[in-house]
């Protein structure tokens, strides 16, 4: 029910004509380990898009937990993109190879962004998995040299905190466009 966020003090409160820009789960496992559940059948996700095309969207967000795991994702990525939405996606980076940036640039990925939550010792420690921070890393750097579009989005708590300063140098000389930012909360 949309009347649930509305607020009388709101001068534009959301309604459900309102939303352009939506999320689409292609599997439900993240990329930590090799092991994923693909969220629907080729035809089911392609469905999707018409979907959300036919709703008006504007754009349209790929995740997964990785959505490149998804053998099909850069197909519909690029059906994203063919309906006239904006094609994006977020990932970690694990697994992110010059290979799948360069099926993002053919697919006609508008933007990707990559969680970077602090600086190395940071955000390796809190993906439990050493290593994740270049990872990360090097997904900038081949989705940059295949030409896609970059951005980051970071979880921030006691640990991460202090790495913001270094992590804005660090994603400005990564030629992120942006940079979204939240608080981590028990």
């Amino acid at each position: 029910d949309p009347a649930l966020f509305a607020d009388e003090r709101d001068p534009h409160p959301y309604t459900s004509a309102d939303a352009k820009r939506f999320i689409h789960h292609l599997t439900r496992r993240l990329g930590l380990d090799d092991q994923y559940i693909q969220a629907g059948h080729d035809v089911e996700a392609l469905d999707v898009v018409r979907e959300l095309a036919d709703m008006g969207a504007q754009e349209v967000s790929l995740i997964g937990g990785e959505a490149y795991q998804r053998d099909d994702w850069h197909r519909i990525a690029r059906a994203i993109h063919d309906a006239g939405m904006i094609a994006s996606m977020v990932t970690g980076g694990r697994g992110f190879t010059r290979q799948r940036a360069a099926l993002a640039a053919e697919a006609r990925i508008d933007s990707v962004s990559v969680s970077i939550d602090g600086l190395r010792d940071a955000h390796d420690l809190q993906r439990g998995l050493p290593g994740s921070f270049d990872a990360a890393l090097a997904a900038l750097r081949h989705l940059r040299e295949a030409g896609v579009a970059v951005s980051a989005n970071s979880q921030h708590n006691r640990l991460s905190f202090p790495d913001l300063d270094g992590l804005l140098d660090l994603l400005g000389e990564a030629g992120a466009h942006g940079w979204q930012v939240a608080m981590t909360v028990p």
